[in-house]
């Protein structure tokens, strides 16, 4: 009889560890929710110009696929690319000490206005939502943060640019509802896309400046390497921005626990 239920926990911890389904006594993982556009799909990114510490799995970073929570690696993935997730993951579990997961939803030249809107019911918030409500059906688990880059479909209409700074504090007011994590950090990439094609940029990026929100911050990202249209991010590029995410969400952190606003 022992040796029977020496077995069984055996084999529970296995399919634990494997993404199955995990049971009462297990410590919640801590998950990061990553959005946008194409820029978090990670457009022009190549496995090849990874440097080499981020080529191989991760094995303290879960990605959640949508149907099981795998180890983090820079491939495609249900048809999407892989971005900032994969330096964010590898520094921030570095860091922290301990494992985290990502999930990740995002689409290419995608308005926060209205194809990424929580009133729309058919919007890609609410596909990451539904991943997000997926994700929790295989294992315990609280929302640390969101990493999101998006603004430059915004940049381009008079009106949504106007609109980007509401939107942006509906949008992570909801988030925090709807994931059950009212205390989620919320850190923003600042896009910067060329003025001649995307002409209501100074507003967007005032918007993702000048939230108010507690726990909130952005990330700057005029310094990182971008491809020939000027738009898309280099594999360099990417990783630049994983690592900034990740100190992000470090220093908020810290924020949060000396009893700062987060801001």
């Amino acid at each position: 009889m022992r040796l029977t239920c020496a077995l069984l926990v055996v084999v529970l911890t296995a399919v634990s560890m494997a993404g199955g389904t995990v049971f009462a006594d297990e410590t919640p993982l801590k998950v990061f929710v990553f959005a946008g556009q194409s820029n978090i799909v990670g457009w022009l990114a190549k496995v090849s110009e990874m440097p080499e510490e981020l080529k191989e799995e991760q094995k303290e970073a879960l990605y959640f696929n949508g149907r099981q929570w795998t180890p983090l690696a820079p491939r495609k993935v249900q048809g999407q690319g892989f971005g900032p997730e994969i330096a964010f993951s590898y520094k921030l579990t570095r860091k922290l000490k301990e494992p985290i997961g990502i999930i990740k939803v995002a689409y290419g030249s995608t308005s926060l206005a209205e194809d990424w809107s929580p009133d729309n019911p058919k919007s890609r918030y609410h596909r990451l939502l539904k991943r997000v409500n997926a994700a929790r059906e295989n294992r315990k688990f609280e929302i640390v943060g969101m990493l999101w880059m998006q603004g430059e479909r915004d940049s381009k209409y008079p009106k949504m640019a106007k609109a980007y700074g509401v939107n942006l504090a509906t949008f992570i007011d909801r988030a925090r509802k709807d994931f059950k994590s009212p205390d989620m950090l919320f850190i923003a990439g600042r896009v910067n896309p060329p003025k001649a094609m995307f002409k209501f940029v100074d507003t967007v990026r005032k918007a993702q400046e000048e939230c108010k929100l507690p726990r909130y911050a952005f990330i700057d990202c005029d310094p990182l390497k971008k491809g020939p249209d000027n738009v898309h991010y280099t594999t360099e590029g990417y990783v630049e921005m994983g690592y900034r995410f990740a100190d992000g969400v470090l220093k908020l952190l810290k924020t949060t626990k000396s009893g700062g606003t987060g801001q």
